[in-house]
């Protein structure tokens, strides 16, 4: 009997280790397959929208798998916003705006804990500056259904969030007005427009010589707010002022003296009147 008992006992002994053993194997193995998924995602989305699909089906995969490390953890918030982003690129803007929005939660409670912890400025300013990206995401996807107003609302409240940082003169700033500026001139509000439009120029020149700088973050920043205060100025029977601000543009980013973008092309569109105020 006693024999026995001690068997038992051993047995027990042997099953817990195989439980435990189980448990790790599964946790190691998570990771791995997070990696394979995500990895795979990353290859079609490269490939551009002739893959999305499969990239779509890759990524929502891995924000299974990634949700085992908890909501909180880096990996699912990336993949989160990985997956809102290939709806906001194929312009699947209803099913992108509950995937920014959770993640704007999560930055959200990020910044909290971070706070709550006492964690140092510079790691709060950090999450504080991903928090705000995540609110400009999903204003940019309140703009492709025509919600202006909830849009305004979250580059507002991007750059509130910029002002608790201090002295915070900034690209992403500089972006903010900018497309702020843009819904503003959408909903007439034409005075408070070029207000924002004249504080994103004040700070892109200030930029222009910085070395610090993503150089196609800023080029990129300067095209849509130049030409968007230009077209604005050219609405509003300014012309000549708006064709000044669009030979200022090139010769800030070094560009011919011909259309040299897209974007710069469309500027040159005949002048359509904006509609008034209200409406």
């Amino acid at each position: 009997m006693e024999r026995a008992i001690i068997s038992l006992s051993g047995l027990a002994f042997f099953i817990s280790i195989c439980v435990v053993l189980g448990w790790a194997n599964s946790a190691a193995a998570a990771p791995s397959l997070y990696d394979d998924y995500s990895k795979k995602a990353k290859e079609y989305m490269d490939q551009r929208s002739s893959r999305f699909p499969e990239a779509e089906k890759f990524l929502r995969a891995a924000l299974f798998q990634a949700k085992r490390f908890g909501t909180d953890d880096k990996r699912y918030r990336s993949t989160l916003r990985d997956l809102a982003e290939l709806n906001y690129t194929k312009a699947d803007f209803r099913d992108a705006i509950p995937l920014f929005s959770q993640s704007v939660n999560l930055a959200q409670r990020a910044v909290s804990k971070l706070k709550a912890n006492h964690a140092a400025p510079q790691e709060i300013a950090a999450e504080t500056r991903e928090w705000v990206a995540d609110l400009a995401d999903l204003a940019d996807c309140y703009r492709g259904t025509s919600k202006f107003q909830m849009a305004a609302a979250n580059y507002q409240k991007g750059l509130k969030l910029l002002d608790g940082l201090g002295a915070e003169d900034s690209l992403q700033r500089a972006e903010l007005e900018s497309e702020l500026a843009d819904v503003f001139t959408v909903l007439g509000k034409y005075q408070d427009a070029e207000k924002l439009y004249e504080k994103a120029m004040a700070r892109l020149t200030a930029k222009k010589n910085d070395a610090s700088i993503d150089k196609r973050y800023f080029e990129s920043v300067s095209i849509d707010t130049l030409q968007d205060y230009a077209m604005l100025l050219r609405s509003t029977n300014r012309a000549k002022q708006g064709d000044e601000l669009l030979t200022e543009m090139r010769k800030m980013l070094g560009l011919p003296e011909n259309a040299a973008t897209i974007r710069d092309a469309h500027a040159f569109e005949p002048v359509k009147k904006l509609p008034e105020a209200g409406q």
